[in-house]
């Protein structure tokens, strides 16, 4: 007499999961994470679009977790993030602070606007860059001597609208070479 517990039959190619095999992580990956790193620090304060900087890490934290996942967007902001940060004059760790929490938010936000998917980066590269930028100026003050004038407001949404536009044009890209990869992208319905 079978048991109700061995009624259920595995598919014969199905493999079990095991604790730490979720979403695997390539030497590419960590290289791009590091080269974006590297770019960010060496490109980003040179270019500047009406006094703004652009902040490359982030948009391809938030395009990366927004178009792969949470595992390899927290990935890619650790590695990226502290790539950058050891490159910068920025107190060590917050960048990739910054940058994790983004991803998260980003993460949890796909769970609820998903199927929004040209739309839901580009405006989550705008609501992480204010996020990086506050979460930046928070430790800032913790460490250094306070800012003078307070917060910066109209130059933290110059460079929401910056990194916005820069995500804009880089997604059509990103998406044409993943299609082609043969990534397969996780639709929220």
């Amino acid at each position: 007499m079978p048991s109700v517990y061995s009624s259920y039959a595995r598919p014969p190619n199905a493999s079990r999961r095991r604790a730490g095999q979720g979403t695997q992580i390539t030497y590419l990956a960590v290289l791009l994470a590091v080269l974006i790193g590297v770019l960010h620090a060496a490109v980003a304060p040179v270019i500047a679009i009406g006094d703004v900087h652009p902040n490359l890490v982030l948009i391809a934290v938030v395009l990366v977790t927004a178009l792969g996942g949470f595992a390899p967007g927290v990935a890619w902001a650790f590695i990226g993030g502290l790539t950058a940060n050891l490159l910068t004059r920025e107190p060590l760790g917050s960048v990739p602070l910054a940058l994790l929490v983004v991803a998260a938010g980003v993460a949890g936000g796909a769970r609820l606007f998903g199927r929004l998917s040209w739309g839901y980066p580009v405006v989550a590269v705008a609501i992480g860059s204010v996020m990086v930028d506050l979460i930046s100026l928070g430790i800032l003050k913790m460490v250094d001597v306070p800012l003078a004038g307070g917060i910066p407001v109209g130059r933290i949404v110059a460079a929401a609208l910056l990194n916005a536009a820069i995500a804009a044009i880089v997604i059509v890209p990103v998406r044409i070479l993943l299609a082609r990869s043969g990534a397969i992208e996780q639709h929220a319905w």
